[in-house]
């Protein structure tokens, strides 16, 4: 295994894993072929790894790529990040766009865009007008104001004013007025401005996926 204690990349760098770092900054292009892990990873250029990464800490300003999964602490994209299989993180950020195939995180917070197959977490912060393009499962679950969402699913939902969500599936579930659904489901207790669209309304037993423990 090739190993690196820090590098600067300003340049077109690449480098051939198993690759094993503890600090990389990337404003040129650093292509990475086969897999990686380190302790911090920064990339305001741009970045890809043919296999997977494990990593404490990755700032995506630029754009990356990573063809297997991502493993990390703390994610943070503002620029535009794709990972071709799993994201596994402590706390995923996103201001930028993110695309995975699945999310899986404590807490994730978009305030971009982010695209996969279901985001799984403690907590989730669609905040305003983001784009959230997958199944949220959470145990808390926040869309902000004029927000899109596919489908959310969480024990304490709630909706804000004017966001627009397909299904909302939740224990508890508050909707602010003007927000566009299709479908609410709840098991507790739905309430729902007067003013909020809501095409169905619909008293359920219990969720339909478990939801992560606080625990």
């Amino acid at each position: 295994m090739q190993e690196i204690e820090e590098m600067s990349v300003g340049g077109s760098v690449r480098l051939k894993g198993p690759l094993k770092f503890g600090k990389l900054s990337v404003s040129g292009s650093l292509k990475l072929e086969g897999d990686a892990r380190g302790d911090e990873l920064h990339v305001s250029g741009s970045g890809s790894v043919s296999g997977s990464l494990k990593i404490s800490e990755l700032r995506v300003s630029g754009s990356m790529s990573i063809k297997g999964d991502l493993e990390g602490g703390d994610v943070s994209v503002s620029g535009s990040m794709a990972v071709g299989g799993e994201l596994k993180g402590d706390e995923v950020e996103v201001s930028g766009s993110l695309k995975a195939e699945r999310v899986i995180a404590d807490e994730v917070t978009v305030s971009g865009s982010l695209r996969a197959e279901e985001v799984v977490a403690n907590e989730v912060t669609i905040e305003k007008k983001s784009k959230v393009s997958a199944v949220v499962v959470a145990r808390e679950v926040r869309v902000g104001k004029e927000a899109e969402v596919k489908k959310v699913i969480g024990e304490e939902v709630f909706i804000d004013k004017r966001a627009d969500v397909n299904v909302v599936e939740g224990v508890r579930v508050r909707v602010e007025n003007g927000a566009d659904i299709t479908e609410v489901r709840y098991v507790e207790e739905a309430d729902i401005d007067e003013r909020a669209e809501v095409g169905k309304l619909v008293k359920i037993e219990k969720l339909s996926r478990s939801v992560p423990s606080s625990e």
